[in-house]
Formats: structure tokens, C-alpha cells, sequence
């Protein structure tokens, strides 16, 4: 399918992480829009992504700390599943997920990114794995037991590093329209808001790169800076830039180069 840019664009703002809501199921002319793009918004090979029209309340387990709490009443669920045999999966999934996100978001769904804190058995009894396959990150979907803090009520600003301490190296006489669409990177969620995405920008091209080796919160880095790619990718559509990805070695994630 093609991206709706200007619509996940104008999401990536309107977006953040919910964990309580209210229960209320969507309509039936939401759950398909998501079930939709579930289906047709598939950009690399071996990710697969499923509306689960279940209650999740066995599925999310909380933990202790400063970061995640338990997610309550979500009434359904989009399971993010990659073939471990594909290249370059963890970014695959990361890109594909928060595309089906960002439709969500513009459908005024309230969703939430989880990567390890859930129960991966209960998911398991409600989906079927084809060889090869593994769950590799899970959202909710519905609507904040808050209403200030549905899409687009929501009062929250977005936490993240100043965008100068996560550019490795950029070249003179790039045109503005890097700012916006660096800015749009800037804000992709990540595990525990690491934001371990790294940019180094020349006149035709976009490098993204993980910032450490190290891991950790359940995620792989690689699935975060996919997050950043779409993200990247939508800030530069509707500056009227195109473009393909060509992934890389690690600690480097993928290059963006536009035609």
C-alpha cells in the first residue's frame, strides 16, 4: 500500500504511550480500518502484523520500576510478528509496526509500544506462529480511561533528546527541509524512551545508526530504529523528498537515499 504521509506525518505528534483504558471496544468501521492496514501494510518480507479481537488482561503483566506499569482494559490488541530468518528483521518490524500505529492514531485509537512486559504464552493461545516466525512486540488498542488524554486531548509532552546530541555528522549546505524531517525522527517512540537512533546526513542521503551494542528492556535496538525510519521517512515525503532504504552492518541501521 502507499503511505498516507500526511496523515501518519500529522499522527507522530498527536501520538503517546497509553497503558490505562476504558474498555469501550471500537466500531466496527475502525477495527476494519485497522485490520486493513494490518493486512496491506506489509513494505518488507517476513513481518506480519495481527489484530488480536480479544481482551488483552492476561496478556500484560506490570513491573516495578520507572518506566512501565501494568496495561489495563485494552480491549484489543495488534500482535507484531517477524520471521527470524529474514535479514534485517528487528527494523523491519519497527517500521511496519509503527506505520499500523500511526493509522491507529489517526483513527483516534490511544496505543502503547510494548516489547518485553507482557505474557507471550497468552498471546500464543490466541495466534497462530508459521515456521520460523517469533512475537517480537505487541500494542493495545482503544481508548484512554482518561478522555484528556485520548488522541488529541492529551496535555503530555513529548520527553526526547535535543536533536544536536544525536546527529553524528552532517554535511554544509543541506536545505531545511532537514529539520522537519530530522525532527520527525526525533520523536519516534522508543523501550524506556532510550532513543538509541543516530543520524549522519549528507546532500543525498540519510544514515541511521544504534547508538550502543547493548540491549535491554525486553526490545532489540534495531526494532527502535526502525521506529525512527519511518518516522524519517514521513518527515522527508511531506517536505516533497522521496526515497528508498538500503539496510547495513551493524551498529548501522539502514541508509535513506533520496531520489
Amino acid at each position: 500500500m502507499e503511505i498516507p504521509a500526511e496523515s501518519w506525518y500529522n499522527s507522530i505528534s498527536l501520538r503517546h504511550s497509553q497503558r490505562k483504558y476504558s474498555g469501550e471496544v471500537p466500531d466496527e468501521s475502525v477495527t476494519s480500518g485497522i485490520e486493513k492496514v494490518c493486512t496491506e501494510f506489509a513494505p518488507f518480507p517476513g513481518v506480519r502484523s495481527v489484530l488480536v479481537r480479544e481482551p488483552a488482561n492476561d496478556v500484560f503483566k506490570g513491573a516495578v520500576g520507572q518506566y512501565f506499569f501494568k496495561v489495563t482494559k485494552a480491549p484489543y490488541y495488534i500482535a507484531f510478528i517477524g520471521d527470524i530468518t529474514k535479514a534485517n528483521i528487528q527494523a523491519s518490524v519497527g517500521y511496519t509496526g509503527e506505520g499500523i500505529i500511526l493509522e491507529a492514531t489517526a483513527l483516534g485509537l490511544n496505543t502503547c509500544w510494548v516489547g518485553g512486559f507482557y505474557k507471550r504464552e497468552a498471546v500464543l493461545k490466541q495466534i497462530d506462529l508459521k515456521d520460523n516466525e517469533q512475537l517480537l512486540a505487541i500494542t493495545p488498542i482503544g481508548y484512554s480511561l482518561d478522555g484528556k488524554d485520548r488522541v488529541g486531548n492529551s496535555p503530555k509532552k513529548h520527553r526526547r533528546k535535543e536533536l544536536n546530541g544525536l546527529i553524528l555528522s552532517k554535511e554544509d549546505n543541506i536545505g531545511s527541509w532537514i529539520d522537519s524531517t530530522l525532527e520527525a525522527a526525533r520523536l519516534a517512540p522508543s523501550a524506556a524512551n532510550r532513543q538509541p537512533w543516530r543520524f549522519s546526513i549528507s546532500e543525498d542521503s540519510i544514515t541511521v545508526s544504534s547508538s550502543s551494542n547493548r540491549e535491554g528492556f525486553g526490545v532489540s535496538r534495531r526494532l527502535d530504529c526502525g521506529i525512527a525510519m519511518l518516522h524519517l521517512e514521513l518527515g522527508a515525503l511531506v517536505s516533497g523528498f522521496k526515497g528508498s532504504w538500503e539496510f547495513l552492518d551493524y551498529p548501522e541501521i539502514a541508509r535513506f537515499l533520496i531520489h
